[in-house]
């Protein structure tokens, strides 16, 4: 299918088109998987919202989430891949034995937390799967701090929560102050992990504070084998990354469930 950049149709008013995908339900979901570097089990997925439209194939989320959460879409946008990746987490659950502790990773934007039916939602979805709540994670991103009320609801509901993208946007502070049960950190972290004295030894302070906290650790944007290797010596619980799969729909997660763990690829660095 044609990305938006191949398309050579005239250009179309993206937030009329955002409005009719909202209607039509173009999107849809890929997942990524989440490694324990300890065992090499595939610990979560990430559900990844996907746009297809029909004349300009598939359209990056920089290009329209921004617009869906100025214009407020992102809310039923967002119950939408919450009810579908719930539902897909226990399909598999029932598929899998050996992936009862399988959780799924879902982003929340600063929007959606000040819906006042979030937790309403989140409630039904993970009861209508017949999931406990600590089987699904919400990736909180930039802003959402601004927001520690219904954070601090969504803790006492039991859902976990992770900080997304520690070091683009978050802080130490945020780390310390909200009732997070893991933290992502920036794809450039791996990197970090691999680097000079100097960059070790800032990714060693921020992964001694995590675990004093009882923080589970995701090192995001991990390609190649030395930076996993790193990141491991380092003490960073998880990984995430095309050195382990790119997104997949849920058949391709299937087969990599059916397996119980990912390895990185023969001739990968």
């Amino acid at each position: 299918m044609p990305t938006r950049t191949q398309s050579k149709r005239p250009p179309i008013d993206l937030a009329e088109e955002l409005e009719r995908a909202v209607e039509r339900n173009e999107f849809g979901l890929e997942y990524q998987p989440i490694i324990d570097l300890g065992s090499g089990a595939i610990a979560a997925v990430e559900a990844l919202l996907r746009w297809r439209h029909p004349l300009m194939g598939t359209i990056a989320p920089a290009e329209y989430l921004p617009l869906a959460e100025k214009t407020g879409h992102i809310v039923p946008i967002g119950e939408r891949v919450l009810d579908a990746a719930t539902r897909q987490l226990r399909t598999w659950h029932l598929g899998f034995a050996r992936m009862q502790d399988l959780k799924v990773n879902v982003n929340i934007s600063p929007r959606q937390l000040t819906d006042p039916g979030l937790l309403e939602h989140i409630t039904t979805v993970l009861q209508r799967s017949d999931l406990d709540p600590s089987s699904l994670t919400l990736e909180l991103g930039t802003g959402c701090s601004e927001h520690p009320e219904p954070i601090v609801a969504l803790a006492d509901l039991g859902v976990g929560l992770a900080l997304e993208d520690f070091g683009q946007g978050s802080s130490l502070d945020d780390v310390r102050e909200m009732p997070l049960t893991a933290v992502k950190l920036v794809p450039t972290f791996a990197t970090l992990a691999a680097g000079n004295d100097d960059d070790v030894a800032f990714a060693e302070s921020v992964l001694a504070l995590c675990r004093a906290r009882g923080l589970s650790t995701v090192g995001k944007g991990v390609e190649t084998r030395e930076q996993a290797r790193r990141l491991a010596v380092l003490g960073c619980d998880m990984a995430q990354g095309y050195l382990y799969s790119k997104p997949l729909g849920s058949e391709g997660i299937g087969t990599l469930l059916a397996r119980g763990r990912v390895t990185a690829p023969a001739g990968a660095r």
